[in-house]
Parts: structure tokens; sequence; C-alpha cells
């Protein structure tokens, strides 16, 4: 084979090679729980069980055992380099002699003898445990004394080398614990709640120094002295006296008094017997009432007592508290001049009234939102730490503690949040497994404020701290079986009690012999810092609000096998400000607004009663006007009510939006969102009145749009007949048509596009992120949690873009488009009517309407050519024609209409005669009795009418009757700004017609003309959604499909009333 092809051959092949001798990546097996065989120690670098280097003395660990000999072996380099080296081996060679290891384990030695040692000093060689023994006692019943023993102690000679082991008798009280003593497979022994590894040379005492091991090796108190605590959880004690309080000690009553108002499925008052209690009870009891002095542990059992009433709930009538009474009211001295806080006892409980504690002005430190001189902007909170047992672990910085159960903050992270920094209220609601909890250790709490002033704590420079205590309010505070802050309404809180030592999760006192059955939880935390009234500057003593819930399920918490127990966990931090003279005044304005509510009302329902009434020829149906009359009462309180809070609910959240959010010197903080007081919440004014507002509005839009598609729409062509024309009356229907499709289109149009509107909001809101304006801090830095907002703020935020998205529409219609590229609406369509020379009537009441005079005033006639057409503007711009106007001589060409009986009662029977079940307010005439088939009778009724209103308006024949005729006339001033109804018009039994001039009224029988109300009800529909969702996208979706709703059945309904009232078939409406 040539070399080439070889080379060739090679380098193809040579990929195979390299897949072939490339390994495949296996899977890891991993021991269980990390556990391996006797002889082999879990290495941790591989994940594998390796063999020790030498035999295995405890788990995890690799050694010699004290019985044997090790040598340490010198490695080479390269075995060190290569990780192959053992240094260390172990020999059994002194036991070949007789003889045991030394305790270094370098030597071997003997036991003593008779000859070596005193006679009650000499060990003997034990052949199984290849140990020296002084055959201590073993096991036996409990005597009441002492146990004897010995241990094993090295004798060295004068080179310090040991030369044999001796026995030395423990001193009295004290023991030697051999391995013969474990139980149960244990790896020690367990005697009063301590445990012990089993060692020859060592003698161990009993936990309490009044103990002493009896003969079964139990731990047994002195004469005098009483054991105390459960070994099963902790080391026991010995009292010698008893305290004043010693029964019923481990009872701790879980009653939560807001399960049955939260509909919850955890029992709400139950009892156990808690084993923590029981252990700890009786020692913090005895010695914190028989106080010893600071060197012993009696501080500490003050501690544990207080913790001990604080996880009761404060409840005077446990044993806890008691004993705490008992004691306080024997201590005399106090702490830092607080009648409250007796010494040797922690200060739990504020004995003066609420509004005292809350309203103290200790605090000196002056604050601001930025940084300034001699002010703070930044607050700093401290807690004094303490375990369960009343060991005091420290102060710390308050940072995360209170989110305890939040898993993605971390423990170790004690940076300070943002919501420290003033005025920067905070809102965090998260799940919460409830599991998570039982592993981790309880402590509890007391919470103070850095006054951080120059003048507080008038002491040396050299001061670290100035600390102003913090009252915390439990809301599960339990005071004659009763929860005095509870505080369910505004007012409950004049009898509330506050304390100062807290705990934000307890998974002790739920502890019984079979294990955990109940665990208590700060289910929310509210930390409330609040301005003074007269120097916004300065603060009132902040206040720790807690409540507390309870999760129990028998010893479910015990078993292996457990369903996650999740719940939702708040924690709030809220800056606020005394309100009481605001809302005053706020109660003097709405006196106002209902007053003038009820004056609008009032004159828009005389305005309508009067246009009913007054042409109402029966006596009975003047003196009442049915169901009509009342449903359009209603609609119209709800409108005015709509009109008037509206604009009163945006002045106030505008208040609060632009002076909280652009103030630079602290002034005004939003008020306090109590979120415990339910309809007494501050906010539940501006809640309530806005669903209140929606609802109006949504059954205000609703009734606007069935009442405008009940309106009567009458088309008067006044083209005359042509000759050889099939119709009728021989004139074309293609220009009624025209207009007929023109108003249908402009029924549901609007001035402003809603679409444009929505972009626009979502843009700012979601693009921009400007729907953080809504979070309760002073500035527009949006450093804050974005799902914490405001409601009040929220609100005014989201008139703020709405309205700037409607005045850009309405500034760029009126002052461009409406002016240079295209007329409005009402003008466009005004034009049309004329051009196609027909008229149009609306009737939106029974006796009100607008009349749109489109007569032409062209000599020719409207169905021309498009040369003759533009002729004839022409010579109208020149002015060789008659005016548009109705009289020839004006230029209105809409009116207002008001029109008498006699004139609706001619409508009527038309419509009656057409169709019998179309008259909208008249029933069908006796007189009406044609026959005919309804197409003959529809065409001759539309004729009919047609020569009616013809006649009308131009008085020919002129009408014999006043209710046929008509004056044209400039509406007065009361007229035109409050609508009422003519005085001519009402005055007069059989009034003459009357006609306003009015260029756009007409439009209020279409969207156009509701322009400003379907802005409010966009409004609405997007703060309700959006105070339902707190999602800007979702609030504006919802938004864009009410209106979507609203103008499809503005559309198709009002295509239907156009129909049947306008006698045009339906097909030919688009």
């Amino acid at each position: 084979m040539a070399p080439s092809v070889s080379i060739c051959l090679a380098i193809a092949a040579l990929p195979l090679l390299l897949e072939q001798s490339r390994s495949e990546m296996a899977t890891i097996p991993l021991p269980p729980n990390l556990q391996c065989p006797p002889s082999q120690v879990f290495d941790y670098a591989g994940l594998v069980c390796s063999d020790c280097d030498s035999t295995k003395i405890q788990p995890g660990v690799c050694g010699c055992p004290s019985t044997s000999l090790q040598t340490h072996v010198d490695c080479s380099i390269e075995s060190m380099w290569q990780g192959s080296c053992k240094d260390l081996t172990c020999s059994t060679e002194c036991s070949i002699l007789s003889e045991v290891a030394s305790l270094d384990q370098q030597y071997c030695i003997p036991c003593s003898s008779n000859e070596s040692s005193a006679p009650n000093e000499s060990s003997k060689y034990d052949d199984l445990s290849n140990e020296c023994s002084c055959n201590n006692p073993a096991k036996g019943p409990s005597t009441g004394t002492h146990v004897v023993t010995k241990k094993l102690v090295e004798i060295y000679n004068e080179t310090g080398s040991p030369i044999r082991k001796d026995c030395y008798r423990c001193p009295e009280g004290m023991a030697v614990i051999i391995k013969d003593l474990y139980e149960d497979g244990r790896q020690f022994f367990v005697a009063a709640g301590r445990e012990y590894i089993a060692d020859p040379h060592l003698c161990v005492s009993c936990p309490d120094p009044y103990m002493f091991f009896d003969t079964d090796y139990t731990c047994v108190c002195v004469d005098g002295y009483l054991v105390a605590g459960e070994a099963s959880i902790g080391e026991q004690s010995c009292l010698e006296n008893n305290p004043s309080v010693s029964s019923s000690y481990s009872r701790v009553r879980f009653k939560d008094p807001f399960a049955l108002e939260e509909e919850s499925d955890e029992p709400h008052d139950f009892t156990l017997e808690s084993i923590t209690f029981s252990h700890l009870y009786l020692k913090a009891a005895a010695e914190c009432e028989y106080y010893k002095g600071s060197s012993g542990k009696s501080l500490q059992s003050c501690q544990a007592l207080s913790n001990l009433c604080v996880m009761n709930m404060y409840d005077e009538d446990m044993p806890a508290c008691k004993q705490l009474e008992v004691i306080s009211q024997r201590r005399v001295e106090t702490y830092h001049n607080q009648e409250e806080w007796k010494y040797t006892l922690p200060w739990l409980y504020y004995q003066d009234e609420a509004d005292y504690v809350t309203s103290d002005r200790g605090i000196n430190m002056r604050i601001s939102f930025r940084t300034e001189v001699n002010h703070v902007n930044i607050l700093s909170f401290k807690l004094a730490k303490f375990t369960v047992d009343g060991v005091f672990v420290g102060m710390e910085d308050l940072t995360n503690q209170f989110e305890f159960c939040f898993s993605s903050l971390d423990n170790n992270d004690r940076k300070k949040p943002h919501w420290l920094a003033f005025g920067n209220s905070y809102r965090h609601e998260y799940d919460c497994s409830i599991d998570h909890l039982l592993g981790k250790e309880m402590y509890l709490y007391d919470l103070y404020l850095v006054d951080e002033s120059s003048e507080s704590c008038n002491v040396n420079s050299l001061r670290s701290d100035c600390l102003y205590p913090v009252p915390v309010l439990n809301r599960n505070l339990v005071k004659e079986n009763k929860f005095p802050n509870a505080n369910m309404q505004l007012g409950d809180d004049l009898d509330d009690i506050y304390t100062r030592r807290f705990f934000i999760f307890d998974n002790q006192s739920g502890r019984t012999p079979s294990g955990t059955e109940a665990v208590r939880f700060a289910k929310k935390i509210i930390l409330q810092i609040q301005t003074q009234s007269e120097n916004p500057s300065q603060l009132y003593p902040p206040r720790l609000i807690v409540e507390y819930a309870t999760t129990a399920n028998g010893n479910r918490f015990a078993t292996a096998e457990k369903e996650a127990t999740n719940t939702s966990l708040v924690f709030k931090v809220e800056y606020s400000m005394k309100t009481e003279n605001f809302w005053a005044s706020i109660q003097v304005m709405i006196g106002f607004i209902f007053a003038f509510a009820v004056v609008i009302f009032g004159v828009r329902m005389n305005n309508f009663f009067t246009r009913q009434q007054a042409n109402v020829d029966d006596p009975a149906a003047r003196s009442t006007l049915g169901l009509h009359f009342i449903l359009h009462a209603v609609m119209i309180a709800c409108h005015t009510f709509v009109l008037l809070f509206f604009s009163f609910n945006t002045i106030i959240c505008a208040y609060w939006f632009i002076f909280f959010k652009l103030q630079s010197e602290v002034f005004l903080l939003l008020p306090s969102d109590n979120e415990f007081h339910g309809v007494s919440n501050e906010y539940y004014f501006f809640e309530a009145s806005f669903r209140v507002l929606f609802w109006c509005q949504s059954i205000y839009i609703a009734y606007t749009i069935v009442d405008q598609c009940r309106s009567d729409l009458i088309f008067v062509d006044w083209e005359s007949p042509h000759r050889g024309k099939s119709s009728s009356n021989g004139v074309p229907m293609w220009r009624l048509v025209t207009v007929a499709n023109e108003f249908n289109r402009m029924q549901a149009k609007r001035r402003s596009s809603i679409e444009f509107s929505l972009v626009f909001v979502v843009f700012f809101m979601i693009g921009v992120g400007q729907h953080k304006n809504a979070s309760p801090q002073p500035n527009f830095h949006h450093n804050g949690d974005e799902n914490n907002s405001n409601i009040a703020l929220s609100f005014a935020n989201t008139v703020l873009f709405f309205a700037a998205a409607w005045i850009m529409q309405w500034s760029w219609r009126f002052v461009f488009y409406e002016r240079w590229i295209e007329e409005p609406h009402s003008t466009k369509f005004v034009d049309l009517c004329t051009v196609c020379n027909i008229s149009v009537f609306i009737m939106v009441e029974n006796n009100k309407g607008f009349y749109l005079h489109g007569k032409s005033p062209y000599a020719a006639s409207a169905d021309c050519a498009a040369e003759e057409l533009l002729e004839n503007l022409q010579r109208e711009g020149n002015g060789l024609t008659i005016d548009r106007g109705l009289d020839g001589t004006s230029g209105s060409q809409v009116f207002n209409l008001f029109v008498s009986s006699v004139f609706r009662r001619q409508i009527s029977k038309f419509y009656n005669y057409a169709r019998p079940k179309q008259g909208r307010y008249f029933s069908r005439s006796n007189d009406d009795q044609t026959g005919g088939g309804e197409k003959e009778k529809t065409l001759l009724a539309k004729f009919q009418l047609e020569l009616f209103l013809q006649s009308f308006i131009d008085r020919q024949p002129p009408p014999s009757r006043d209710g046929l005729k008509y004056i044209v006339r400039e509406p007065l001033l009361a007229e035109r700004l409050l609508n009422v109804t003519p005085a001519d018009f009402r005055a007069n039994a059989e009034p003459k017609c009357i006609l306003h001039p009015d260029d756009n009224g007409f439009l209020s029988a279409t969207f156009l003309g509701i322009e400003l109300d379907l802005l409010i009800h966009d409004i609405l529909t997007y703060n309700v959604a959006n105070m339902a969702f707190n999602n800007a996208g979702v609030s504006v979706v919802a938004t864009y499909l009410v209106n979507l709703l609203r103008t499809h059945l503005r559309s198709w309904f009002g295509k239907k009333n156009l129909s049947e009232k306008s006698f045009i078939n339906e097909k030919f409406l688009s």
C-alpha cells in the first residue's frame, strides 16, 4: 500500500479511535444519608465511601482506638504529591503483653497492682476491653445514696513517661460513666437531661450542683431540694424553694380571636399541656422570685419567666403571668425611672393609657426626606434578642427579621432595607410553609428606636446608641378572657394595652410528649411611624402591631409524612400622620357637596318633570308619570352623584398626590391604612367611593344607551317628486339612505380614541414604569416594592394619564385637525343633510328633541349631477342663494325642539298606524283603524308623516291650533346654563312649539354628546380593575373590553332603532 493511502486511512480512522477512547460520564451513587459501612468514611471530595487509613473509631472519623498504639509513618514526597500517603498505623501489641496504651497512645503501660499501688488504688487488666478496670459498680437499684466510682489515672515517672494506670475515687456526687450504662443502642448515656460519653478516665457531675449520682446512676437532688425540668428536652435542675404559683403551669391556651372572622378551618380555642412550659417554668419562677444576685442565673430565669408569660399572650390568669405579677409587686427599685420596668425584670407592660403611650414626645431627633444637618432621614431600630430560656443573645439592627419566612431573603443579609428611609412605606404579602418554622430556633425580642438627636441621653459623648422603647400592640393579648387589642372598629383602641416583648413565631409552646401539635406565628406585623401633629418633622413613638395565628392539627408536625401547611403572611411599614382635622374638614365638604347635589338633582328633575307635565292632557297622567319617572329620577341621582363625587375624589387624591410626592420638607404624610378596622379604615372611604362611582356610572351609561336607542328618528325629504319615477312619491331614496347611514355611523363614534388613550396609558404605566407613582413614598424615585400601591395615589395617577391622553387628543382636534383637515362631525352631518335636501327630527323625550334643518337653499333639485352640485355650492359661497337657516336669514340649522302634545300626538298617530307597537309614549289611537298590508301602511305612514312635518316647518297651510305653531328664539341665560324648560312652554295650556338654536345639541343622542361621561367611565373601570388585580396590563384590557361592549350594544340597538323609526329597511344600513 502506498504511504499516501496509509496516511489517508489513518486520518479517516482517527475520529473513530478518539470516540472509542473517550469515556462516558456515569451517574454517581450517593450513599443513603451519607452513612458509610463501619470500616469506611465518607470522602466528600469524591462523594464516595473510602477505606480508612486506620481503624474507624467514630462515625465519619478515622483514627486508632484508645486501646491501640498509633504510629506516624514518614511518607515520601512523591506519595504525598500523588495523594497515596498513609501516615497513620495502629498496633495492638499492648494487648499481647496484657498491657494498655497510654493516653497519648505512644506507650504500652501495665495496670497497677497491689505491689505498685495502694490496695484501694489498684486496677486490673480487662481482656474484653483491652483497658484497665477499676471494677466500678454496675447500675443497681436506687438507694438515695451516692454511688462510689473510681477513674483511671496515669502515673508518670521523674522523666514524665507514663508507667502505669491507677484507680482514684471520684469526688462525692460525681461518677465515672462506662459503656455498660448505654441503653437502646445509643452511643451515650443520659442522666437528668444531660448526655455523657463513656470515659473511664473522667469523673462527671450532674447538671445541677445540688444533684448527685445515685446508685442507679440517675441524678438525684439532695435533701431539701426539688427536681425541676423535663429530661426529655433539656437538663434538669434542683430548686430550694417552690414558686408562689406552682400549679397548672404547663397548660398553654391557644385562642384566636380572628379565626372565626376569617372562617379558618383551624381550631380557634384549645389547650395543650406544653412540655416546654413544664421544663422551664419551675426553675425560672423560683430562681426569679428568690433572687440571689446577678452573679447567678437569676437574671436569666427572670427573662425566661417573662418569655413564658409573653408566649401565653400576656394572659394574667395563666401561672407565668401571675407569678411575674407577684414578683413585680415585691421588687422595689426600677430601671431608667420607669415604674413598669422593675429591677431584675424585663419591661413587659405599659401601665399608662393607650393615648398617652402613643402621644409621648420623648423622641427628640428631627427627621427629613433627605440628608440635612441635625436631621435624620434614615431611621435605625435595635432588637434586644433572647432565647426562650432567657439567655440574652445580644443587640442587633432591625433589617429583615420581620420577614421571617420569606425564602428569598438571606438570614445573613443584614443590609438596611429601603423602608428605613423616612416616608417610604412598604407592604409585603407572601406565602409561608409553617413546616419550615419547626426546625428554626425561636427568639423573643424587645424593639428600640435609635434616637440620634444630640439632645437625647444627656451623657458623655462616648455613648454608642440612645434607645427609645417601641410599644407593641399584641392583637391577641388576653385580659379577663377578652381581647382588648382586637380593635375591629375605629374607636376600639381606647382600651388598648401596650406591651414590650414579642416573638415572631412560637414552635415551643405547642410541644407535647407526642410531638409538636401547634405552631403560633405572626400573621401580620405592622410597624407604624407617625409624625407629630403640630411639628411634622418630629415623631410620636413608633408602634409595632402584631397579629398572631395558630396552625394546629394534632401531632401532624411530628409525623414523618405530612402535607405542607402554607399560609399568607404580611409585613408592613407605614409612615403616616394624624388626620382627624383633615377628615373633619372632609365631612363638612361632603355635607356641602350633598346639599349641592340635592339642588342640582332638584333642578334636573324639575326640568324633566315640567317637560313631561306641560303637555299631558289627562289629569290623572299629570299627577304621576309612573315607573319611567322613578327610573329617570334614580338615573339622574346616580349621574349627579358621579359628577360631583368623581370630581371631589379627584381633588382629594390629587391633593395627596401633589403635596406628598413633591414636598421637599416634611409637611404631609398619607393617612394610616389600618387593615384591621374594616369599614372604619381611613381608605375605606376611597375604596367604597370608587366602587360606588363605577357602578353608578355603569348603570347611567347603560340607561343612556337604552334611552338613545329609543329615540324617534324622522327624516324629512324636501325633494319634489320626479316625473317617471316608480317609487310611491317619485323621489329617489339614495339621499335618504346616505344620510341615514351617516347618522348610523355617528351613533357610536367618540371625539377621542380609546385605543390611543389605552396605548398611551400602557406606554407610561408599564413601559416607563409610571404605575410606581402610586407607591407610598414621598418622591418619584421608584425604589420600593412596585406591588405596594396606595389607593388614593393610584387613582390620582390614573386620572392624570387618562386626562393627559384626552387633553392631547382634544387639543389636536380643536387646534389643528378640525380647523385645517376635517370639519367636526356635527358640521359634516348638517352639511350632508343640506346637500341631500333632508331635514332630521330627533325626539329624545316625549316633548323634547332636536331639529336639523337640512332644506336645500338651491332652487334646483338635489338629485343632480356633480357639476350642478358644485355650481350650487359655488353660488352659495358667493351669496347668491338664500341662507341655509330656518327663517332664511340666520345661519342656524340645528335647534333644541320643544313640542306640544298636539304635535306629538300627530307624530304618534303615524307611528301607531304603521306599527302599532312602536309608539313610545302613546298607545294606539282608537280612530286609527285603517287596515291594509304592513308594507302599504308603512309607506303611507312615512309619506303622510313627511307631509305633516313639511307643512309644520313651512307653516303651509297656516296651522289653526297654537300647538302646531312654532317660534324660533334664542334661549335665555337660565335656559342655556341650567337646561331649564322655557317658561312660556310650561305656562300655556297649549303652548307653541319652541326652537332654540344649538349647533351641537343633537349630538347628545349619540356617544359624541356624552364624551365626558364615557371618559369618566373609562377611568373608573381602569381604577376598579386595578384595585382588584393591581396590574396595569390587566386593567387596560378590562377597560378596553368594557368599551367594546358599550360600543357594540350602542351600534347594534341603535341600528335597529334607526331602521324601525325611520321606516328604512335594516338591510340598507351599514
